[in-house]
């Protein structure tokens, strides 16, 4: 006799583990930080030196990964008969979460001023430093898993003869992975260049298995 087949699947979570990271957040606007103030002369010398350059600003901080969906729940079995003879296999399974998405590359930092204009006794300021680059987005966290549906199996023991074979499985759904942040954006030009920026923070843990169910046979929990 072919086994009876009953069961229940959960949906798998949206996945994002394999999609391109966010769109880059841009340049530092404005793209170069303020100017130097330009030197004066006093008569025939130098009265106020030229000023340096301001510093660059650190570049924007990348966009965020998505996070993974989480997997959809088994639905519960019910199964309820007079007589059940044969063979029987029962499951409900969860949906997995889905994987998170890489985070998004960090900005280029902001170019250094421009020193002040010299005068016909002053030299000319220095430019700024260049900005550091952006931090990198953080990465999508993983979804969690479905849950597992309850199994209900209800027969009359003393017509079922020979007893039948019951095969019953609740699995939950697995958490889905983390990804990583993205990487720190490009230092900005200047005296001296900015560094690159620190790439992006990846969550600490995946996302969390799906809560598990019972079976019943005969309203009797089963391990």
């Amino acid at each position: 006799m072919a086994d009876t087949t009953i069961q229940n699947i959960g949906p798998d979570g949206p996945d994002y583990s394999t999609s391109p990271p966010p769109p880059y957040p841009g340049d530092y606007n404005p793209p170069q930080a303020a100017k130097g103030t330009n030197a004066s002369d006093d008569g025939k010398k130098c009265g106020t030196g030229a000023g340096d350059g301001s510093p660059g600003h650190q570049g924007y901080t990348g966009n965020a990964g998505t996070g993974g969906g989480k997997g959809g729940p088994a639905g519960q079995i019910k199964f309820t008969v007079d007589i059940m003879q044969g063979n029987y296999v029962f499951a409900t399974i969860g949906g997995k979460g889905g994987g998170g998405q890489i985070g998004g590359p960090g900005g280029k930092g902001q170019i250094g001023g421009a020193g002040g204009d010299g005068s016909s006794h002053c030299g000319s300021g220095k430019q700024g430093p260049g900005g550091q680059g952006g931090q990198g987005g953080p990465g999508g966290q993983g979804g969690d898993g479905g849950d597992a549906g309850e199994i209900y199996i209800t027969y009359n023991t003393a017509k079922s003869i020979p007893p039948p074979t019951i095969s019953a499985k609740v699995t939950p759904g697995a958490g889905g992975k983390s990804n990583n942040g993205g990487d720190g954006g490009g230092g900005g030009q200047g005296n001296p260049d900015g560094g690159k920026g620190p790439g992006g923070a990846m969550p600490t843990n995946p996302g969390k298995g799906g809560a598990n169910g019972q079976i019943y046979v005969n309203g009797q929990p089963q391990s």
